[in-house]
């Protein structure tokens, strides 16, 4: 029986604290209560899978040193892509599959230490940019589907994508320097580890903290396709303004939840054909369509007596808005100042 012995230094410190946190986490994702479970379980196994990385650089500093029989390198961001489709609730596609090729590959028939390093940096590289593209595209159907964004953020999974780009150019400028100054690689090295420590233990808080995004999976639209033939008709064009006269007189911005499903139910008209209207009347997305509606009323109310009543914050609150930063947003956006300059300004002309 092979005797192993550790030796301790930082490096296997902060890696000890790595492997700990991720298959902690990965435990608690498995076994913790979700709506979304199949979303969580992916986000374990990747956390698994990232931990795997790790004890194989790990093992480097055990004596004697031990194999372990499955690179996982392959796998992490494909796992990530699958947890990314889950959360988004967009739908399995088949050519999905082959991104776990090359890892099946490099340990069904033991070729992961032939693969070359600049081969599987290219080839995560163009995951993350697939996933880059998936996320952005969600988030401009999410503008089309929700009034308020705030809890439907999904900047931290963006984050995750940034954190690996810059781990992956790391790694590169690492192998770079290593060939001349390994002194120097050693520091990158360092660097590594404590930035994966803090990685896995970021990915983990946020995978807890975040609250379940979506609960179904949205109706896509896309704000820029083009036009069909028969949008241009005047039944179309008296039944968009039909549609703002019922906001208006009904108020239904008010309701800070409002989102395309709602509304489409309160004025009777399909989700698809409502998005459409207000795509190509109103020239915008369904979030911008109803901030108009409620800037127009904080407006009014900023000149009324309640003004004198409310905070502003507390007038964007009656208006239908949720938060103080997506009113602040949409403010500028609009009218091109901020509230406070806008009241300003009215009560110089006044």
């Amino acid at each position: 029986m092979k005797e192993i012995t550790l030796e301790f230094s930082p490096y296997a410190l902060i890696d000890i604290l790595s492997i700990c946190t991720a298959f902690t986490l990965g435990l608690l994702f498995f076994s913790t209560p979700s709506k979304n479970k199949k979303a969580t379980v992916f986000l374990g196994l990747f956390l698994w899978s990232l931990m795997l990385e790790v004890v194989d650089s790990f093992k480097e500093i055990l004596v004697p040193s031990f194999e372990l029989y499955l690179q996982t390198t392959w796998f992490t961001l494909p796992l990530l892509v699958i947890y990314v489709q889950q959360t988004l609730f967009k739908r399995w596609q088949k050519w999905h599959s082959l991104l776990f090729v090359p890892g099946i590959l490099a340990n069904g028939i033991g070729i992961a230490p032939s693969f070359p390093a600049i081969l599987e940096y290219l080839y995560n590289l163009g995951i993350l940019g697939y996933l880059w593209m998936l996320i952005s595209n969600h988030e401009k159907d999410v503008a089309n589907y929700y009034s308020d964004l705030e809890n439907k953020s999904l900047v931290w999974l963006k984050t995750i994508i940034y954190i690996f780009i810059a781990f992956h150019l790391l790694w590169i400028v690492e192998d770079l320097i290593g060939f001349q100054f390994e002194t120097v690689a050693g520091y990158f090295a360092y660097l590594s580890n404590l930035g994966t420590y803090f990685m896995i233990f970021w990915i983990g808080y946020n995978g807890f903290s975040q609250p379940e995004i979506f609960a179904t999976e949205l109706f896509s639209v896309s704000p820029n396709s083009k036009k069909d033939s028969n949008a241009e008709t005047a039944a179309d064009r008296e039944k968009y303004l039909e549609l703002v006269r019922c906001i208006e007189e009904r108020e239904l911005y008010r309701n800070s939840n409002l989102n395309l499903k709602s509304l489409s139910e309160a004025v009777d008209i399909r989700e698809k054909e409502l998005s459409k209207l207000i795509n190509t009347y109103a020239n915008t997305n369904f979030y911008h369509f109803i901030n108009t509606f409620r800037v127009e009323t904080v407006k009014q109310l900023l000149t009324s007596d309640k003004a004198v009543q409310l905070s502003i914050l507390g007038l964007a609150t009656e208006a239908g808005f949720s938060s103080k930063s997506t009113f602040y947003a949409a403010f500028k956006n609009i009218e091109g100042c901020t509230p406070k300059q806008y009241q300003k300004r009215q009560q110089t002309s006044d």
